[in-house]
């Protein structure tokens, strides 16, 4: 299948002054930390600038998004690669876990830049597969793909597009995208990300989603469905800090 471009259908370009051409990455977007201001407030800040850029970049309304495509749902090779990763008899919450390891396991993760030669493209999963490499949004469709052969309801799968606290690019924030898993312990959201913060803790033992604030906000989400797009801060505990509040607003 033929490698495609990322494109969007968010329609409100208009409303946005024009602005220079998009920069590289995410991260040149966000201004540099001042020094002396609480990092919170400037994460929140940056988080703003980030949202107008994401409006600001998107093509001509009615190109559409349909991000749903990278997960490439049914399709016949890896429905047969997940068989081998898990077994039907095992629980929804015991695959997910399985398909997240095998990911981490035998997916390296490779900027755009040096795998494709271009600053960001997205790939179908059986590309990731091929190249045995992809970043963070290639590597999140493959896992939600596979789960979703392996048998897992679409209801419990998303995968996100947003920004994380980035601990080793002076404490702001950086795009990324992740897969999120609806538990049966509990009908909690989780976290499953397979490259920045990746982990083996078991799945009954992960923070909510809710309450992991590394994923700071999310601009979209992606399930078998379609693309919705979350234009708002939606899921994070959003800090006020001059006032010294705190509003909990839930995806």
């Amino acid at each position: 299948m033929p490698i495609s471009a990322i494109s969007s259908n968010i329609d409100i370009t208009p409303l946005i002054p024009p602005q220079p051409p998009k920069p590289d990455s995410v991260v040149d977007v966000l201004p540099k930390p001042e020094e002396g201001k609480d990092t919170l407030f400037v994460l929140l800040q940056n988080m703003a600038t980030l949202k107008l850029a994401v409006i600001q970049w998107t093509p001509e309304p009615g190109d559409g998004a349909g991000y749903e495509a990278y997960l490439q749902y049914p399709n016949a090779e890896i429905a047969a690669l997940a068989a081998t990763i898990v077994s039907p008899a095992q629980s929804n919450d015991q695959k997910m876990y399985e398909i997240e390891q095998w990911v981490q396991d035998n997916i390296t993760y490779v900027s755009d830049l040096e795998n494709y030669g271009t600053p960001e493209l997205w790939t179908y999963p059986t590309v990731t597969l091929e190249r045995r490499s992809g970043d963070c949004e290639d590597g999140a469709f493959l896992l939600h793909s596979l789960a979703l052969h392996a048998g897992v309801p679409s209801d419990r799968l998303r995968t996100y597009g947003g920004i994380v606290w980035a601990d080793d690019l002076g404490l702001s924030t950086a795009g990324h995208a992740w897969t999120a898993y609806r538990r049966e312990l509990d009908d909690q959201w989780i976290i499953l990300d397979w490259c920045y913060w990746a982990q083996n803790t078991p799945i009954a033992e992960r923070t909510p989603m809710r309450e992991d604030y590394k994923y700071v906000d999310d601009y979209f989400f992606v399930d078998v469905k379609g693309t919705t797009e979350t234009p708002y801060t939606n899921r994070v505990r959003y800090a006020y800090v001059q006032k010294g509040s705190l509003l909990n607003v839930r995806a």
